[in-house]
């Protein structure tokens, strides 16, 4: 959705990578869209969704093997549409399950099953088969075309465009109507750094169905307040590392949804994609406080 080349290029690449049985591999932060151009791609070819398998490799352990057993027996079973498998967050995969995963992809592709493999990564992984981090086979294997995802914040001009389209579709599943974004509103919009990309997008029009109670919504309902967090004149730190940079950042993010969820952990690691448990250990770290 959106009006940037960069936008009017991924609909294309949707075509293309339709038409093609390569592996796929999808690069981009997180709420970038990888999940929903693997879902287009299979739509574009296929009337069956039933057909597309995500498995969602940051949560899995000891029972991958199981579900890849799982996964073959119904893959191989005869079909007349091309199945579609979606290796969701690669890079979260343990190191000694991806010979499991090359083993899994080399059978499929020796049975000749109509299948097409698409994976994502928020990480190099070049870097990390360099750090003997991700196996080197398993990543040529999957990386036949290898597409990056922009942030959001590097294609500005699709935002408003992105917010109207689900204003729209808010108004219409709530029943509540607002006036259409104030300047002021689409400004701060655009210059919002937007950490969580289009997920947090949604995520901030949704809110302001929840808490909004003027006709017109404003930057408060969207949570977008502290907008100017990230602007690098207004970090003041006396450590100029970029570490100290990425953790003061991070401190004021989590800080921001916490108080956002009323400190509820567990909708806070929902919201965030991270397990309760990785949240308690990033107030620790970052000491962060209930003022």
């Amino acid at each position: 959705m959106g009006q940037s080349e960069y936008a009017k290029e991924i609909c294309k690449l949707i075509d293309t990578v339709s038409n093609n049985s390569s592996n796929v591999l999808l690069f981009g932060e997180r709420g970038t869209g990888k999940r929903l151009f693997a879902e287009s791609v299979h739509l574009k070819n296929n009337e069956n969704f039933q057909d597309f398998f995500v498995i969602n490799c940051r949560f899995y352990g000891s029972e991958f093997s199981n579900k890849l057993n799982e996964l073959k027996n119904n893959l191989l079973i005869q079909s007349d549409s091309c199945r579609t498998v979606f290796f969701e967050n690669i890079d979260k995969l343990k190191v000694e399950l991806q010979q499991n995963l090359l083993i899994f992809l080399k059978e499929i592709t020796d049975s000749k099953c109509n299948v097409r493999i698409i994976s994502s990564t928020e990480t190099f992984l070049e870097q990390m088969v360099q750090n003997n981090l991700f196996n080197r086979d398993l990543y040529y294997f999957i990386s036949s075309i290898i597409l990056n995802f922009l942030p959001i914040r590097s294609r500005k001009e699709d935002i408003c465009e992105i917010a109207n389209f689900y204003k729209k579709h808010f108004e219409t599943k709530s029943g509540i109507v607002f006036e259409d974004f104030s300047e002021d509103v689409l400004c701060a919009m655009k210059n919002y750094f937007w950490p969580g990309n289009i997920d947090e997008l949604i995520n901030s029009i949704q809110r302001a169905f929840v808490v909004g109670k003027n006709k017109t919504i404003s930057v408060l309902d969207l949570g977008l307040q502290n907008s100017n967090s990230m602007d690098v004149a207004n970090i003041n730190l006396t450590d100029k590392s970029l570490k100290s940079a990425i953790d003061s950042f991070k401190r004021e993010y989590v800080k921001k949804i916490l108080e956002e969820n009323g400190w509820n952990q567990t909708k806070t690691a929902k919201i965030l994609g991270i397990q309760r448990t990785y949240v308690i250990r990033l107030i620790n770290e970052l000491q962060i406080r209930d003022k």
